[in-house]
């Protein structure tokens, strides 16, 4: 997508000041995904879409033993929203965040060469890998760490809401430049319009 083509689609509820503010960010990307994290005054807002949270209990089937995790949400803000009453109970979704170093020491495990890994790891940063997320450190995000789009887990809203306010597990939220992006990598991961299948 051409940055001319984004700028059609900056998000319309922003102020003329913030939408040219977005798009100049877009625009030195990825020389500036250190300001991915927005401001802490959204900590009062309550659970937004990309926020991470610690402390949510994660399973990787066929494993079914749970543990505590960092976990970035994947649900749209509106949906799991407790003000907002639905006639069926929703689900949060939500991904674990993975250590990079411990990435790197997957790659290593599985025989990849220092020259390949570090060329993954170069294009990670840059945010070229449709199915993850990197989130560089920086808030309260000890190091740098990546989100893997297809490790998704959903728990009730109402259970997600006990165990992260019971924490205050609310670790940091995106900026509108960091949630823009993430919105991007999470459609194109998904949606894949030019598939080429002619499914008639």
């Amino acid at each position: 997508m051409k940055l001319e083509d984004i700028e059609k689609y900056l998000p319309k509820y922003l102020s003329p000041e913030n939408q040219k503010e977005l798009y100049e960010q877009l625009k030195d990307f990825p020389n500036n995904i250190n300001k991915i994290y927005g401001s802490n005054f959204t900590f009062d807002i309550g659970i937004l879409q990309s926020d991470i949270v610690m402390e949510i209990p994660f399973f990787n089937l066929p494993d079914i033993s749970s543990k505590n995790a960092k976990v970035m949400v994947v649900s749209n803000s509106c949906d799991i929203d407790p003000k907002n009453d639905r006639p069926t109970l929703p689900k949060v979704s939500y991904v674990p965040l993975i250590s990079l170093d411990k990435f790197i020491q997957l790659l290593t495990s599985k025989g990849i060469d220092t020259e390949r890994t570090m060329s993954i790891v170069e294009s990670i940063k840059k945010q070229e890998k449709t199915n993850m997320f990197y989130l560089p450190k920086g808030a309260n995000i000890q190091e740098d760490s990546i989100v893997l789009f297809e490790n998704i887990l959903s728990i009730d809203r109402d259970y997600f809401y006990e165990v992260a306010l019971k924490s205050e597990s609310k670790m940091a939220t995106l900026s509108n430049y960091g949630f823009y992006m993430f919105l991007l990598k999470l459609s194109i991961h998904f949606t894949r319009i030019q598939e080429a299948v002619d499914r008639n």
